[in-house]
């Protein structure tokens, strides 16, 4: 087995150089062409955000292209140029062609909810244990929010270590009626207050409406 598959990657390995050394004569500069990258991913990200961050890959240095004289040419297989890791293709068409992908990575900074503490499972998020910090965002695929006010009273859905991103999809909406529970209806007519018990028949959250079924009356209200 070993003597069968020597040659296969002695081929290989020749076929890696000949490929990075084949050009011997005037060389293209690698800085043009991760240039001609960065400016097509600039553009293409400008688009959609602001002020975006390319951070780009280095090329192999050890690659021989052929000198081109006319415009390099940059594409993308993808759709559009999106946010985080991602190739950049720069082609140079001639008799002899050669396309070139160069590794770039996309930021985008902003402000993200971040918890300021560790919490556990079901604990309710108070102004302490939140803060807004800036953030790449192009590294997160969970989503994110801006604003502390979105998850301030809000119950964790699972445990955070301090410094996470807190995503609409890490909170719930904290139960402040259980249905079965006791509690009393208050009714404002002008300066009159009326108080009356009743029976939640659903659990409830704050700003949702609940139905309830009046001891007295035998009524069902919401």
């Amino acid at each position: 087995m070993r003597i069968t598959l020597m040659p296969f990657l002695l081929s290989v390995f020749f076929s890696m150089v000949i490929t990075i050394d084949a050009w011997t004569g005037p060389l293209q500069s690698l800085d043009s062409i991760e240039h001609t990258a960065y400016e097509y991913a600039i553009e293409k990200t400008q688009t959609g955000h602001d002020m975006p961050q390319i951070v780009m890959g280095n090329l192999d240095a050890r690659i021989r292209l052929q000198a081109c004289g006319a415009t390099l040419v940059a594409f993308t297989h993808q759709q559009r140029v999106g946010l985080g890791r991602q190739t950049i293709g720069v082609k140079f068409q001639s008799e002899t062609p050669w396309t070139v992908y160069v590794p770039v990575t996309v930021k985008l900074i902003e402000p993200v909810v971040v918890a300021a503490k560790a919490s556990s499972a079901m604990h309710v998020l108070r102004v302490t244990g939140v803060v807004v910090k800036q953030v790449d965002v192009g590294a997160l695929h969970h989503g994110y929010l801006s604003d502390t006010k979105l998850v301030v009273g809000q119950q964790l859905k699972y445990p955070l270590a301090m410094g996470s991103v807190i995503s609409q999809n890490a909170v719930k909406s904290e139960k402040i009626v259980r249905g079965g529970e006791m509690i009393t209806l208050i009714a404002v007519v002008g300066s009159i207050q009326v108080k009356m018990n009743g029976t939640a028949m659903a659990d409830g959250s704050l700003g949702q409406r609940v139905r309830v079924k009046n001891s007295s009356s035998k009524r069902v209200m919401e």
